[in-house]
């Protein structure tokens, strides 16, 4: 999941931008919208733990804070684990201090032909998450197939499905992994509780991946993941992994 923030004083360019985004974006991905430095956006900063893209209006004409101020408060609650996009008109402020503070990932000219510059910078931004992510997912869990042991890290689950003898579990992994399935003798439950919150379960039988879901529909009561997957499951559980999600 992609996490943007778009924060501009200027409500009927923010909802345009927004707009393009979600058209020309072709990943999962959830575009949050603010329109001045309010309780929410600093609800946001100072709560969510995700991964995000910060494109804020350096010259927002908000009483509370300006863009800058407000990446100086990302920067100093998040450290450097997110990425920063400056929309601007024009900026007192040097951009070389701003750089060495910020360290953004560009400064782009507001106008209505900005959004093929807006999307390069996405991409770059996308591309340093993707490897920061890369770095610090070390999560795994350990799993026995018959005799051997396999260290399986979590970003390598697609989902996971009680097979029928209900004694057995198997364990779908991404097409690149050494083995494509494989199947343990334990439960759902047991499994479960070996995940981590990126994990959710569908159905009494599935537990899917959030990160690699593509779809849910709960009154087809089926979910899609990546490398073209549809699994079943509950209307309930899938209406509780859509508000999950949100």
């Amino acid at each position: 999941m992609l996490n943007i923030v778009l924060c501009d004083d200027n409500i009927e360019f923010c909802n345009k931008i927004a707009g393009k985004l979600k058209e020309k974006i072709n990943v999962d991905k959830k575009i949050h919208i603010y329109n001045k430095y309010d309780e929410n956006l600093i609800k946001y900063i100072e709560e969510n733990k995700d991964h995000t893209i910060f494109i804020l209006d350096i010259d927002l004409k908000s009483k509370e804070a300006d863009g800058y101020s407000i990446a100086k408060k990302i920067r100093k609650l998040r450290n450097y684990d997110d990425e920063i996009i400056f929309l601007t008109n024009y900026t007192k402020l040097s951009p070389k201090i701003i750089k060495h503070k910020i360290q953004p990932v560009d400064f782009i000219i507001k106008s209505d032909y900005c959004i093929n510059d807006l999307l390069i910078a996405i991409k770059k931004s996308k591309a340093q998450i993707d490897a920061k992510e890369e770095e610090t997912d070390t999560g795994m869990m350990v799993v026995y197939e018959n005799k051997a042991m396999y260290k399986l890290k979590y970003k390598d689950i697609l989902y996971t499905e009680l097979l029928e003898d209900s004694r057995s579990v198997m364990i779908k992994l991404k097409p690149d992994y050494i083995k494509t399935e494989l199947y343990v003798v334990s439960s759902v439950k047991s499994i479960m509780k070996k995940l981590d919150s990126r994990f959710f379960r569908i159905s009494r039988t599935r537990i899917i991946n959030k990160d690699y879901l593509t779809f849910a529909d709960p009154y087809d009561k089926k979910v899609g993941l990546s490398y073209g997957y549809v699994l079943e499951g509950s209307e309930e559980r899938i209406k509780e992994l859509l508000e999950c999600i949100k």
